[in-house]
């Protein structure tokens, strides 16, 4: 193997790849997914919380495959892997446009929830990880911001197409756009790692050790973490910087909430998007040149000022609230695996991040609909909102926590 002397790398289109899996799963599917919300259930006839409940089985059944997903990406083409869970989660969606009953988006959300897991939030780190020595919070910082980027302008097209065209034809559009925009790079491009393709990673240099084959790779148990207190404080972070997320679903409910139209309330997603696109693309470069912790500290505290303009759930204060609030999703996307490469690294590192986003899955999961039901038994959003707020604060307290305890760690293995 060699290094490159071109000034192009293959990484480069690793992380295009990365892009487009990111941009639809995440960005298209389940960013997207809390401007449907009230148009189906209203047409369905059903609450609000019913509804959305399809996405909390989405999110569940993801949480429990996550950890299937590094050993996977070890053992099988990634080609493959990638290709057949975008078939699924696409056309999961794609049908979703024909239902009338709950229990059809119910089997097929936790379908598309297992399918996600191959697609969305853990595989880019992993395979950016891999291809990036250097520069790889900016890899990932990008990829990320595309999951905002195309969340922003599909849901403020949705806010549109909707009226216009009815809920069951977006549900096939944005299915089948998924599967057109990701299935030309999983087949042709993704690559599990440079070594497999006899490279070295991008920026690599005389420190850069090679990974082992495949074959030689094993996963961590979960035993080895459970008896790291990092561990834990990492998934309490984890979990509720995910659970803080999901309050972007129900910002265009909120909007109908206190009089705006669709089109207007849809939009305040696409502001909350547009903040989490754009603060991803300098928030990798932020953690590589400014440091990690202190990073995930100002993220922290403007995500509470954004919670609190939404609390006062005024037109005006709800659009700034929005526009700042959005760089809460950052915080599990960005930011919490970069916080957990601080103390755990290579194998070790993706089979410890990847029980720490299964379990924070599994235990936020619930809050997707739990926010449905708050507004369903108490007729307003005050709630939903607090408890997002409270979140994010334990993420706070988890941090300030962990940060002594990650410099011991270092310090003992310097010495």
């Amino acid at each position: 193997m060699t290094q490159q002397k071109k000034k192009f790398h293959y990484a480069w289109l690793i992380l295009l790849a990365c892009c487009m899996m990111q941009g639809s799963g995440l960005g298209l599917i389940s960013n997207c997914s809390g401007v449907f919300y009230s148009p189906v259930s209203q047409d369905l006839g059903v609450e609000l919380g019913q509804f959305s409940f399809y996405r909390t089985l989405a999110t569940m059944s993801q949480a429990l495959v996550i950890p299937f997903v590094a050993k996977a990406f070890r053992k099988y083409d990634v080609r493959m892997l990638v290709s057949v869970a975008t078939v699924i989660m696409g056309g999961s969606n794609i049908l979703m446009g024909s239902f009338n009953e709950l229990w059809q988006f119910y089997v097929f959300g936790t379908l598309q929830g297992c399918a996600a897991a191959f697609i969305g939030m853990i595989p880019a780190p992993i395979l950016l990880g891999n291809w990036f020595y250097k520069s790889t919070g900016t890899a990932v910082g990008i990829s990320a911001a595309c999951a905002g980027l195309v969340g922003m302008l599909g849901s403020s097209a949705l806010g549109k197409l909707i009226p216009l065209l009815g809920w069951r034809t977006c549900y096939v559009l944005i299915g089948a756009a998924m599967i057109v925009l990701v299935l030309p790079f999983s087949i042709f491009i993704l690559r599990y790692k440079p070594e497999d393709k006899g490279m070295l990673p991008y920026g690599a240099d005389e420190n850069y050790v090679p990974a082992p084959p495949k074959a030689l790779l094993k996963k961590q148990s979960l035993s080895v973490f459970a008896v790291q207190p990092l561990f834990y404080i990492s998934l309490a972070a984890y979990t509720c910087s995910i659970i803080s997320s999901f309050l972007n679903m129900y910002l265009p409910s909120i909007g109908l909430f206190i009089g705006m139209e669709l089109a207007m309330a849809a939009t305040l997603t696409s502001l909350a998007l547009f903040t989490n696109m754009s603060t991803k693309l300098f928030l990798g470069k932020l953690c590589d040149s400014f440091g990690i912790v202190r990073t995930f500290m100002i993220t922290i505290l403007l995500s509470m000022l954004g919670h609190a303009l939404i609390f006062m759930r005024l037109t005006p204060t709800l659009m700034a609230g929005a526009f700042i609030y959005g760089i809460t999703m950052p915080l599990s996307t960005v930011l919490m695996p970069m916080f957990c490469r601080l103390f755990w690294k290579g194998e070790t590192y993706a089979s410890g991040y990847s029980y720490v986003s299964s379990f924070g899955l599994l235990i936020s999961a619930p809050f997707i609909s739990i926010f449905g039901a708050m507004y369903d038994k108490t007729g307003n959003y005050t709630l939903t909102i607090l408890t997002s707020t409270v979140s994010i604060v334990i993420v706070l307290v988890m941090l300030l926590i962990g940060i002594p305890m990650i410099k011991k760690e270092n310090q003992k293995t310097q010495s």
